[in-house]
């Protein structure tokens, strides 16, 4: 009878109907990282004060930059360890996990050295003490080789166990650094707090992968792999650029005061991007797996950004209604004076969603053309701000701007292709 149940339950099952059901899974388990993220902020936002809050924001943009490969690892190994899934080649997934747990473990100690030797000049250029910058530099051994795991764990589709780790991330962030900021260390609390939470969630990755460890060791050319990092890290830093350089420059062309103000309402308006990113994270491996199959999947392209209209669009329309509550319920009345630009800025965020998901669904088929849009749009916003930058809401106007175009020009290139299914 159970047998007969499971048949009918998945009778006429697809990787196209199973995006909505991973996505919800992967979906949940974001929201409890976001929301963790968002007490943590709306916590430091409130003890800190506008002034060494936008400290801690110029900080975690610098942190999204440096991210970057760990992206580009995640991305990569999702790839190549969902094609190895689609053809069963355990083994061979286990020796690509520990190959590259290997390699970058000697990457990530010589980044450390030259993050080091490069701590001052970014303290200057932001205006900022040095300490906390110091701190962050960190969480760089461990957030290189997080997303070594999670990338294997990705492209097999466990995306419950996916979403614990990620969960437990967001958890122990808010617990620790609540309890470091209390006891008086301010800032620099709050970046080690961010490091503890990575190194931490590295080592919990051990329990769920150690299944891999029963499977024989096949050895496997690691060759595409290297090769398809810089296409993928090309891809991320740019997609990373988008909201990142603009606080980087706020901070430095912007009193604290301010970068602050700018740094709380950006961090709000982008739970429009954390919130609708779970879908593109499920789209990814299927696309790819089904590209390797030679399947049909350009509709799930489709099916996902439907989906993260759903989610968006609404929150932009929250944001325009009654953006005073809302950044009077995350940081308080200090900040209201920013209050005008949330809704823009989410609606940027919105525009970014799209233009991310389709950059993910072009990498997944090997198709590398978009960077050149993504480029010239980066680059664009990088000049304009550095030109045009008289009020916070001048820059988020060029943001808006510049979201909207590359939106509707990634989104027509890819669909109106006739050489995909």
């Amino acid at each position: 009878m159970i047998k007969k149940i499971k048949s009918v339950l998945l009778k006429g099952y697809s990787k196209d109907k199973s995006l909505v059901r991973d996505s919800f899974v992967l979906f949940v388990a974001t929201m409890v990282l976001n929301a963790a993220g968002f007490i943590f902020h709306f916590f430091m936002g409130r003890v800190l004060g506008p002034s060494s809050y936008g400290v801690l924001g110029a900080l975690m943009s610098l942190l999204f930059l440096l991210v970057v490969p760990t992206v580009t690892i995640q991305t990569t190994l999702t790839k190549f360890v969902s094609e190895l899934y689609a053809e069963k080649k355990y083994g061979k997934i286990k020796y690509l996990l520990v190959s590259m747990l290997k390699t970058f473990s000697i990457v990530s100690v010589m980044g450390l050295i030259l993050y080091f030797l490069l701590s001052k000049s970014i303290a200057s250029f932001l205006h900022i003490p040095v300490t906390p910058v110091l701190i962050f530099g960190g969480f760089l051994v461990f957030a290189l080789l997080l997303p070594v795991s999670r990338g294997v764990m990705q492209g097999l589709q466990w995306f419950k166990n996916l979403g614990v780790n990620m969960a437990f991330e967001g958890i122990s962030k808010v617990i620790i650094g609540i309890v470091l900021v209390m006891i008086g260390l301010g800032v620099n609390g709050a970046a080690l707090a961010i490091f503890l939470a990575f190194l931490i969630s590295f080592f919990i990755t051990y329990f769920p992968l150690k299944k891999l460890f029963h499977h024989k060791t096949e050895k496997y050319n690691l060759n595409p792999v290297y090769t398809y990092l810089l296409p993928v890290t090309s891809t991320l830093l740019l997609l990373t650029s988008f909201y990142s350089v603009d606080i980087i420059l706020v901070k430095h062309f912007f009193d604290s005061v301010s970068a602050g103000h700018y740094a709380a309402v950006s961090l709000i308006g982008k739970t429009v991007f954390f919130a609708t990113i779970a879908v593109t994270q499920v789209m990814f491996p299927k696309v790819s797996e089904l590209y390797k199959q030679k399947k049909p999947h350009k509709k799930l392209l489709t099916k996902s950004l439907f989906l993260i209209s759903l989610i968006g669009i609404p929150m932009c329309i929250v944001y325009f209604i009654i953006p005073e509550i809302m950044v009077k319920i995350f940081f308080g009345n200090e900040y209201l004076d920013a209050a005008n630009l949330l809704w823009k800025f989410a609606v940027f965020m919105l525009f970014f969603s799209f233009t991310y998901t389709v950059s993910m669904y072009n990498i997944s088929i090997n198709r590398l053309k978009f960077l050149f849009i993504l480029g010239f749009f980066s680059i664009t916003e990088a000049v304009l701000i550095w030109l045009y930058h008289t009020s916070l809401l001048q820059i988020v106007m060029i943001l808006m701007g510049i979201g909207f175009v590359m939106s509707i020009i990634m989104i027509a290139t890819t669909l109106l292709r006739k050489d995909e299914y």
